[in-house]
C-alpha cells in the first residue's frame, strides 16, 4: 500500500532531514546494509531479533545500484541484534489532511519521528563502542595530564590500521580537553582542523559515551536496517526511502475510532555490529577502545 495522505507525503523529506546527521555519522564509521525488504522471519512489534550479517571486514564492495555494501560470499557470519523502533505520535480527529492536523503531521510528525530514529541510531553506536575491549596496548594519560602529543600519537599507535581512513570517536570530556590543547598551541579547533592535526579522517564527538576514545578503522563496525513487514490492518501505510543513504522507513497510520484519533508512526528495525581489537590491539584487529596509562 502506498501513502495517499498529502500531509504525510509532504513530511517525508523533512523526516529524513532530521535523520541526516545520524546517517552522516554512520557513513563515516562503516559500511551499511539498508533495504526496504523485510527479513524473512516473523516480526512481532516491540520484539528483537537476530539477523545474520556477514563479517564487517567482508562488507567492503559497494553496489551502486542498491546503495549497499555487499555482505554475501563469506562463510564467517556475525550475529546482529536489531531492535524494533516505532516513532511517532497520536492525532485527535480522524482526518490528518485538514485543519490543524495537517500542519501537525507535516511539522511535528517528521520532527518527532526523525529525531527519535536519529537518537536510536546514536544510542546503538554508543552502546557498541562502549562494549568493545579496553586496550592495554594503546593508552594515553588521564584527561588532565594528556598533552596534544599524546593524542597525536594515536594515529600511529598500530601499523595495521590506516588513520586516514579511520575515525577517532571521543566523548564530551575528551573533546573539551583536545580543544583546550589546540587553543593553547594557537591552533584552530574546528572539527576539520582537529582531525587534520591528529591525523584521522574524522574526529567524531559522541556525548554520553563511557569510553574516552575509540579508534574506529573503517569496516570494523557495520549497520543494518530493515522495514518490518507491514501486516496489520492499517488505515494507510507505505515505505519511503532516502535517496542518498538508501535507508527505508515504514510509515503507518492506525485509526482508533472509539477515541476519535489516529496514530502515525515510522517503523524500523535497526542494529549495528562491532569487531573489537584484542586487549593488546595486536592479535585481533578491530575497534581500539583507548585505555588510560598508569
Amino acid at each position: 500500500m502506498a501513502l495517499t495522505s498529502p500531509a504525510l507525503t509532504l513530511s517525508i523529506e523533512t523526516l529524513f532531514g532530521h535523520i541526516k546527521p545520524a546517517l552522516d555519522l554512520i557513513d563515516a564509521l562503516g559500511p551499511t546494509d539498508f533495504s526496504s525488504d523485510a527479513p524473512g522471519i516473523e516480526i512481532k512489534p516491540g520484539a528483537t531479533t537476530k539477523v545474520p550479517l556477514s563479517t564487517v571486514s567482508a562488507a567492503l564492495a559497494f553496489d551502486d545500484d542498491t546503495n549497499n555494501y555487499l555482505t554475501g560470499g563469506d562463510t564467517d557470519w556475525a550475529s546482529l541484534t536489531c531492535a524494533h523502533y516505532l516513532q511517532g505520535f497520536d492525532l485527535r480527529g480522524t482526518n490528518i489532511d485538514q485543519g490543524v492536523n495537517a500542519s501537525r503531521v507535516k511539522q511535528l510528525f517528521s520532527k518527532r519521528c526523525g529525531a527519535g530514529i536519529a537518537l536510536a541510531v546514536r544510542n546503538a553506536i554508543r552502546t557498541a563502542l562502549d562494549g568493545t575491549t579496553l586496550s592495554t596496548g594503546v593508552t594515553i594519560p588521564a584527561v588532565g595530564s594528556a598533552a596534544l602529543a599524546d593524542y597525536d600519537g594515536l594515529a600511529n599507535a598500530k601499523d595495521w590500521f590506516d588513520a586516514t581512513t579511520s575515525c577517532l570517536v571521543v566523548n564530551g570530556t575528551e573533546i573539551s580537553n583536545i580543544k583546550q590543547l589546540m587553543h593553547n598551541a594557537h591552533l584552530s579547533a574546528t572539527p576539520e582542523n582537529i582531525a587534520a592535526e591528529l591525523g584521522f579522517k574524522k574526529v567524531i564527538v559522541l556525548p554520553g559515551m563511557t569510553a574516552r576514545a575509540c579508534i574506529v578503522p573503517f569496516s570494523s563496525i557495520g549497520f543494518l536496517a530493515r522495514v518490518p513487514e507491514l501486516v496489520a490492518d492499517f488505515q494507510e501505510s507505505g515505505i519511503e526511502t532516502d535517496p542518498d543513504s538508501g535507508l527505508s522507513i515504514g510509515i503507518v497510520v492506525a485509526e482508533e475510532q472509539k477515541l476519535n484519533r489516529r496514530v502515525v508512526n515510522g517503523d524500523l528495525w535497526f542494529g549495528c555490529a562491532a569487531i573489537s581489537a584484542s586487549a593488546n590491539a595486536t592479535t585481533t584487529k578491530g575497534i581500539i577502545k583507548v585505555g588510560t596509562s598508569a
